[in-house]
C-alpha cells in the first residue's frame, strides 16, 4: 500500500485534495514519500498550545538557531504561564527589561501584550481573525508568523509559509529558483485554487528533508 492509499483510508477528503493537487502540479509527484498524513499536525513544540503562546513562540524562534530559541522560550514561558491576563500585562515590563531575553525581541513581546490589552484582547480571546491587525501594528509579526499560526490553528489554505527557510529550499528544488516574487506569486495561485495547505506542507517537507 502506498502512502496516498493509506491516507485515503484514514482521511478520504484529505486524500482527494492531495490527489487533485498532484494532478495539477505533477512536479510534486516524485516526492510522494513526503506527503503529509494529516492536513493539520499537532504543534511540535513544548508549552505551545494556544494561539497567544504560538505567536509569542514564533517571535522567539524566528531568525535564530532553534537550540537558542528553546533556551529563550524556557525563560519567556513562565512570564505568560498564568490564567491571569492582568499578571501577563504586568510581566510585559519584566520581559522588556530582562537582560537574559534576546535584546532585539524584548520590546516586541511587550509591545504585543500591551497592544492586545489596549484593543480588548487577551490570551483567551485572541483569534486568527485578529492576526492581520497584529501584523499591521506589531514589528516582528509578518506574513510568516500569520501563515504559521494559521497552519496550526485553522484548516485554512491561507497558511503558506513562503518566507520560511525550508519553503525557500523546497521551492528551489521544485522550480530552480528561490525568487521571493515567484514564491509569493505561487502562494497566491495555490491559495486561490484552495490547495494552499497541501502545497505549503509539501514544499516545507521537501525543503526540510533536503537540508
Amino acid at each position: 500500500m502506498n502512502r496516498l492509499e493509506y491516507i485515503s483510508q484514514i482521511d478520504p477528503i484529505w486524500a482527494i485534495t492531495i490527489y487533485e493537487f498532484m494532478n495539477d502540479y505533477p512536479e510534486f509527484c516524485k516526492y510522494n514519500s513526503l506527503i503529509p498524513l494529516h492536513s493539520r499536525e499537532s504543534i511540535p513544540y513544548k508549552n505551545v498550545s494556544t494561539l497567544f503562546q504560538g505567536v509569542m513562540h514564533y517571535i522567539c524562534a524566528t531568525g535564530v538557531r532553534y537550540s537558542y530559541a528553546i533556551k529563550q522560550w524556557e525563560l519567556i514561558y513562565p512570564f505568560i504561564n498564568t490564567d491571569s491576563w492582568e499578571t501577563i500585562v504586568e510581566n510585559a515590563t519584566a520581559l522588556e527589561t530582562n537582560p537574559t531575553i534576546q535584546p532585539k525581541k524584548r520590546a516586541i513581546y511587550s509591545e504585543l501584550i500591551h497592544f492586545m490589552n489596549d484593543h480588548g484582547l487577551n490570551h483567551h480571546t485572541i483569534r486568527t481573525s485578529h492576526l492581520s491587525l497584529l501584523q499591521k501594528n506589531i514589528s516582528g509579526i509578518g506574513v510568516g508568523c500569520v501563515a504559521w499560526c494559521k497552519k496550526y490553528f485553522t484548516f485554512d489554505d491561507d497558511c503558506i509559509e513562503y518566507t520560511d527557510i525550508h519553503f525557500k529550499k523546497g521551492f528551489q528544488l521544485l522550480y530552480n529558483t528561490d525568487s521571493i516574487r515567484l514564491r509569493k506569486e505561487k502562494a497566491n495561485e495555490w491559495q486561490q485554487k484552495k490547495v494552499g495547505r497541501i502545497a505549503s506542507l509539501m514544499v516545507l517537507q521537501i525543503g526540510g528533508y533536503s537540508l
